[in-house]
């Protein structure tokens, strides 16, 4: 299969996920509680002892996971861990694919927060956290990266994008959070992803944040 077809294909499955009804979507939790049944206590139990951190609900971490997953990621980054509620969504998918998350965040007390979620989840090991600013921290990192989780500043989006893409090989995935409830923050960030040829990108509703998905394409 060529990266075209490939990337036309991880959208079309994308597309396809996006329709399940909620219902459907949970029920792939039931029987997985072996290895990830720490993290799927603890994303439980956050919402209810940490709140306002603005965190995806479960059916769009749900949704993370199993893009993680279709990217057959080795390496993924997330800009913006907050108290780490999608980072362990990213992680149990990169359980599955042998792969490696390198989480970005400036505040020092959400940092110390993520960094007991990941413990008391069993993730701890598939994470990397750095604390500071994205902007100063992402052009230190190496890419490639197969999958890339932007929910930070709103204003500083296309910037993100500006500074990933780069790293992102063709097939990779970059989602981005709150396209729904904040999309009037975000109309630029959207206008780009969907104009830019680089990026085959579809806009959909899991949740109330909403999510803009983006593939890359290969070079012509």
């Amino acid at each position: 299969m060529t990266e075209w077809n490939l990337s036309a294909c991880l959208l079309a499955m994308m597309s396809a996920a996006f329709m399940l009804p909620p219902q459907n979507i949970a029920a792939a939790d039931e029987s997985d509680h072996g290895p990830d049944g720490a993290a799927l206590a603890r994303l439980d139990w956050m919402p209810k002892n940490q709140t306002g951190m603005l965190n995806v609900d479960a059916n769009e971490g749900r949704l993370l996971r199993e893009n993680v997953i279709k990217a057959k990621t080795r390496r993924a980054l997330e800009i913006g861990t907050s108290n780490g509620y999608s980072s362990i969504w990213i992680a149990l998918g990169c359980r599955r694919t042998g792969g490696h998350l390198t989480t970005l965040e400036i505040d020092e007390h959400k940092v110390e927060l993520a960094r007991d979620n990941f413990r008391e989840a069993g993730v701890d090991a598939l994470i990397t956290q750095v604390q500071g600013d994205a902007l100063q921290e992402i052009p230190k990192l190496r890419g490639p990266f197969e999958f890339v989780f932007i929910d930070a500043w709103k204003s500083d989006y296309v910037k993100y994008l500006d500074m990933v893409l780069p790293m992102v090989p063709p097939g990779g995935i970059i989602m981005a959070h709150n396209t729904r409830n904040l999309r009037s923050e975000l109309l630029g960030f959207i206008e780009r992803v969907q104009t830019d040829p680089q990026l085959r990108t579809v806009l959909v509703e899991p949740g109330p944040g909403g999510f803009s998905v983006s593939v890359k394409l290969p070079t012509k």
